[in-house]
């Protein structure tokens, strides 16, 4: 044991012998999430605060233009603007703007569109009453043009699209039922009243988060981005974990260690035990970062009340998969050169098939099915099922089972070419 001990102090010492490269360690995955929960967090607001520029042209100015002009304008995602320099502004100008920038989306609702929709449904009517053909009428489409700036989301212009169909679909369904009413209080004796009368909006979607023991939670900014950043940033430890093996290998530190009465396990666990303290700091730093001074950047604030012990226990299994891949980087690598390259790309293709550059769900298929040996991935998904849906310990323990046959495969795995390099010298 006092070997050991021994040990871990050599290797503390020569951790803080770098002074500026032990305050990068911490100062950097730190500056990391700030950036990302800024950026995110301002992008979010922007959405609802400020809004995505648009810009109408209401030519129908009827039932259906109204009604799209009224719910678009009243809408929280949109900056919508009717006037363009103090005036309605034509079709082509309208183009020019969603083209040089000035706005986002463009939208024209042509002339006397409700028109031509209450007299399509009065044919159809007439048709239906006088057992007449009832297919539709030749009538042209009706057509409402959006102009959209190629930077927009696909997801927004679909959103948009489907919104302004609903208007119309339910514009036409009350003219239909206006017109209906109209042909068979004509046609028959006693009279009815105003079908629309009897569509009242009984189908609505309600909107709720739900999370484990039946709560409901509302996630934000900050729970998304501080796990998995915090997480890419413990795994970069892997460069400077390999490079201080390296090192010793070169200047012939370990083979004189190796000359005591120790075992090389031994030597590396002692050095585990001073990289697991790193990466668990750069967790609190970064929690204390969440928790104090977020709110003070008008950024949400991380709520962990209740989920300090769970989160500790998962990062401390997310730390020993860290170490434990740098343990295996640095045996494996010849050089620094390769240690560096191999470590910062693995942990890149780590970190995308684990969802931190984008969630898992919305990946093709089969580099889902490749998410499941990311240890990223098994750490990340702990992190979110305490964070926001509130899991416990219990509910994530499995993740941690993985992430400790994990750190069990790399440390095995170094062994094992450690024993080859001693064959081969």
């Amino acid at each position: 044991m006092k070997e050991f001990l021994i040990l871990a102090y050599k290797d503390f010492l020569i951790l803080i012998r770098d002074k500026w490269g032990l305050g990068l360690l911490f100062a950097m995955p730190m500056a990391l999430v700030l950036i990302m929960t800024a950026m995110q967090d301002t992008t979010f607001r922007s959405l609802h605060e400020s809004g995505i520029r648009l810009v109408l042209l209401n030519n129908d100015n009827d039932s259906l233009g109204n009604s799209i002009e009224k719910e678009i304008c009243n809408s929280d995602y949109f900056n919508c603007h009717t006037r363009l320099d103090g005036r309605k502004p034509t079709a082509s100008e309208i183009r020019d703007a969603v083209a040089a920038g000035k706005y986002q989306i463009g939208i024209i609702i042509p002339e006397n569109t409700t028109g031509r929709i209450r007299d399509r449904v009065k044919t159809t009517m007439e048709n239906l009453f006088s057992g007449s053909n009832l297919n539709p009428s030749s009538t042209d489409s009706i057509y409402i043009t959006l102009y959209i700036d190629p930077a927009i989301r696909s997801s927004l212009r679909t959103s948009l699209q489907g919104k302004i169909s609903e208007y119309a679909s339910k514009i036409e369904t009350r003219i239909f039922l206006n017109e209906l009413t109209v042909e068979i209080n004509r046609q028959t004796i006693i009279s009815v009243a105003n079908l629309n009368l009897l569509q009242p909006q009984t189908v609505a979607c309600r909107e709720e988060y739900v999370a484990f023991g039946n709560s409901t939670v509302i996630p934000n900014s900050v729970q998304h981005n501080i796990p998995s950043w915090t997480l890419f940033a413990m795994f970069f430890i892997v460069i400077p974990f390999a490079g201080a093996m390296i090192k010793e290998r070169e200047d012939g530190t370990l083979g004189r260690l190796l000359t005591m009465p120790i075992s090389y396990s031994t030597i590396m666990l002692a050095r585990v035990l001073v990289y697991l303290l790193v990466c668990f700091l750069q967790f609190v730093l970064i929690m204390l970062m969440g928790v104090f001074l977020f709110p003070l950047l008008n950024l949400p604030s991380l709520e962990i009340t209740g989920k300090i012990m769970s989160l500790s226990v998962m990062a401390v299994f997310g730390s020993l998969a860290a170490v434990s891949y740098g343990i295996a980087i640095g045996t494996i690598a010849q050089t620094h050169q390769q240690a560096s390259i191999f470590g910062s790309v693995s942990v890149m293709i780590l970190a995308a098939l684990g969802g931190v550059w984008v969630p898992v769900f919305i990946m093709p298929p089969f580099l889902k099915s490749l998410s499941i040996i990311s240890p990223l991935n098994w750490a990340l998904n702990s992190f979110y099922d305490i964070l926001i849906r509130n899991a416990s310990l219990s509910d994530v323990l499995h993740y941690g089972v993985r992430l400790v046959l994990f750190s069990a495969m790399a440390l095995l795995t170094a062994t094992y070419f450690n024993r080859i390099r001693k064959e081969l010298t």
